[in-house]
């Protein structure tokens, strides 16, 4: 599977009065690591409508395991692949670093592959994960 590499420094504004990264903000880096690697495979949201229909992957579940604390003015890298692709749902899994090699945490989004539904309740109804889009993935 093809995986997105980022590199980045924790900032001021990521961290609590501690001086350690804010959780939520991993939550905000795992968003964004999907969707740069997405789009680096030629899946960015504006291509998934056009090519697909999608209009969006939203969330079914998340989560994190925490190793080492992040602090101010760390060096991580953090590393997005998709981990598992099922019928409607894929697992995006997650590995935070620091740039000495110990790992920071390990994370993970399910998420569904949705096209606009107006007859829906929620306004979406899950489709199939075009299988032409899941092939982009594969080294």
């Amino acid at each position: 599977m093809k995986t997105h590499v980022s590199r980045f420094a924790i900032e001021w504004a990521h961290c609590d009065a501690a001086g350690i990264v804010f959780y939520p903000y991993f939550y905000t880096w795992f968003d964004q690591g999907t969707e740069r690697l997405f789009k680096a495979n030629g899946l960015g949201y504006d291509d998934l409508k056009r090519e697909f229909g999608v209009g969006g992957m939203p969330l079914l579940e998340t989560g994190a395991t925490y190793k080492n604390a992040c602090k101010l003015g760390d060096e991580v890298e953090l590393s997005s692949w998709v981990d598992e692709w099922a019928a409607k749902t894929f697992v995006v899994a997650h590995r935070l670093n620091h740039a000495d090699g110990r790992p920071a945490l390990e994370g993970f989004e399910r998420r569904v592959w949705v096209i606009p539904d107006a007859s829906s309740p929620k306004g979406m109804r899950a489709i199939p994960v075009a299988e032409q889009a899941i092939a982009r993935f594969i080294d």
